[in-house]
């Protein structure tokens, strides 16, 4: 089978194109926030929650497919290469919770009287904060930049086989990974209510954004696959195994969750049932019913068979749903932390507006980088494996 792989996708100018609506959409969202910018924070954080988790997801799958060394993966290697180079966007998308910092955070306000807040401000306190935040985003640029580095090299067939070294970095990075977003989930979400506490969270959280870029991977990849050259290699027979492995993703989640649920139940403990309290009455719990729904139930049933899994429609239908769930999951684990009311309109305005403009912004810069390299690594000794599987499929 003759196979091109120094194709590179020609997107003209929908990235430009992308980037000029989200800025507008921010636009919009600051003219709605005049008057009351706490409701806008509160917003952003939740749009920023799930971008980045976009972001780092593709990061943890792009090692997983390393490490893994599947056929199914190298298809998916230059979108999620792409994916992990939107991580000086989001770097500066995080300057706005930097100066919401106060707003958002009680920890962060002066002239605390809580005792329990006092006694954990050796970690709660603004410059740390800001410290673990640089941290975390070094620990990430740096996987981000070596694994994107080498895949480069291997291209121009400089120093072959580059795919045993991101192996190696990629056993090691997700631990690091694993590491530093634990505690970044614990900072920009679990902090939001400092006197509840979770040992799963982390986790939790780590699982829902990669189960969001798996999501909105597998909706490019639908996209991608019927251009050149991936309309040569992608099969029904590899929407099928990528349908599996968001089915897994949904499972992860889904018991996660129940663990996390179960443990607070069971212990009965004034310090931290009341986090559930806030989420399970009046609307948020019809909002936590819909998540057991349309993020569990529904996606669960659905990637069961077979054919969902090996249409293309059918499953990008599968994984947009996915993905609203995962945005309706932030707003769910945010907004109830916070006591005071806000008009409603504004609030559904904001988390409209916020995450589809930054959403614009990161598909926009996604597009340009997603340019810069072949859409399939030929040099890749498993692209092989890639080839055979298309031949044989048909």
């Amino acid at each position: 089978m003759n196979l091109d792989g120094n194709i590179a996708p020609n997107l003209g100018r929908l990235p430009v194109r992308y980037a000029q609506a989200g800025a507008v959409l921010l636009a919009l969202g600051l003219i709605a926030a005049i008057g009351d910018f706490n409701v806008f924070y509160r917003a952003y954080l939740i749009a920023y929650l799930f971008w980045v988790g976009v972001t780092l997801g593709c990061l943890a799958l792009l090692m997983l497919q390393h490490l893994t060394g599947g056929s199914w993966s190298l298809v998916l290697r230059r979108i999620l290469e792409a994916g992990t180079r939107t991580l000086p966007l989001m770097a500066v998308a995080a300057l706005p919770i930097l100066a919401g910092m106060k707003s958002l955070y009680i920890w962060a306000r002066p002239d605390q009287t809580d005792p329990t807040i006092i006694a954990k401000h050796a970690y709660l306190n603004a410059p740390f904060f800001v410290v673990r935040m640089v941290f975390y985003f070094a620990c990430w640029f740096a996987l981000a930049h070596f694994l994107n580095k080498w895949s480069r090299e291997e291209d121009r067939g400089v120093n072959l086989p580059q795919w045993i070294r991101m192996e190696a970095l990629s056993g090691g990075g997700l631990v690091l990974f694993g590491f530093t977003m634990n505690f970044a989930a614990v900072d920009w979400v679990m902090s939001l209510e400092p006197r509840w506490y979770s040992t799963i969270y982390g986790l939790l959280l780590m699982t829902g954004m990669t189960l969001t870029a798996m999501a909105l991977v597998l909706i490019v990849l639908i996209w991608l696959s019927e251009r050149d050259p991936l309309s040569k290699v992608v099969t029904p027979a590899y929407f099928r195994d990528l349908g599996s492995i968001l089915l897994m993703f949904v499972m992860l989640w889904a018991y996660l969750e129940f663990s996390q649920y179960l443990i607070i139940w069971g212990e009965n403990l004034s310090e931290e049932i009341p986090w559930y309290l806030r989420r399970l009455q009046g609307g948020w719990g019809v909002v936590g019913l819909a998540l057991v729904l349309l993020n569990f139930a529904l996606p669960f049933s659905l990637l069961l068979f077979r054919h969902i899994k090996r249409r293309m429609h059918s499953l990008m239908i599968v994984a947009t749903l996915v993905l609203v769930m995962r945005l309706v999951d932030f707003c769910w684990m945010v907004l109830p932390a916070f006591s005071d009311s806000q008009p409603v309109w504004r609030l559904v305005a904001l988390v409209v507006l916020l995450p589809l403009g930054i959403g614009g912004l990161w598909f926009g810069y996604f597009g340009w980088q997603l340019q810069q390299m072949p859409l399939l690594p030929a040099n890749d000794p498993r692209m092989e494996g890639v080839v055979e599987h298309a031949v044989e499929h048909g």
